[in-house]
């Protein structure tokens, strides 16, 4: 059937097409093992889950999983970084939605609770710090949103709330707080209905805290 295009024109075609360098074959290769990682953690958890499932979803070979990650612990690590920074991004825009810091505070709160109850992030939320180890957790933590919570709780003060004591203290220990609800919502039988519950009782807490 005639196509409109001649043979002569569609080799041109071909070889006008940029080929991807290597640098973007491999930003692709690790993309996809860290797609199909997090779907795996998220479904069956990480110690369910072994490297050579990882390698067969994303369609990738064995070897080019372990040119990427040494090991499942590697893969992991990843994927939590990645979910890290999109939990950031949904405070963050959360957060930007309100006026009022006390507000700010609360709706980013609320997303962060909100995020742990999601069926793609639960299971991963769970096994973190045992995998990571409570170190490495809490410092991918602090790196991720330490720096929102405190910049908010500067601008409550700003606003006239009373916040207690040293903010950059107080910043810390909230994020400590929060990550324990995230921890209790992800760990639930019913994570939906837990975060609802979490959520009452963390708006309540921030309000005795900082509200006026």
């Amino acid at each position: 059937m005639p196509t409109g295009t001649t043979e002569t024109e569609g080799t041109a075609e071909r070889t006008s097409r940029p080929r991807r360098t290597q640098a973007e074959r491999r930003r692709t290769t690790r993309g996809a093992l860290l797609d199909a990682a997090r779907e795996l953690f998220a479904e069956s958890g990480y110690a369910a889950t072994g490297r050579e499932e990882i390698a067969e979803r994303a369609g990738v070979t064995r070897g080019a999983l372990y040119h990427h990650f040494k090991s499942k612990a590697a893969v992991f690590t990843a994927v939590v970084k990645v979910l890290d920074n999109e939990l950031a991004e949904r405070v963050m825009a959360a957060a930007q939605s309100e006026k009022l810091a006390i507000d700010m505070l609360q709706r980013a709160a609320e997303a962060y609770v909100e995020a742990s109850a999601a069926a793609d992030a639960a299971r991963i939320i769970a096994d973190a710090p045992s995998v990571l180890g409570t170190e490495m957790y809490r410092a991918m933590n602090a790196t991720a949103c330490l720096a929102l919570l405190t910049a908010v709780l500067k601008r409550a003060a700003l606003e006239g709330n009373d916040v207690p004591g040293d903010i950059d203290v107080v910043a810390a220990m909230l994020l400590g707080a929060l990550n324990e609800a995230a921890l209790l919502v992800a760990t639930a039988p019913d994570p939906a209905e837990t975060a609802a519950r979490v959520k009452e009782s963390v708006n309540t807490f921030l309000w005795r805290m900082v509200g006026d």
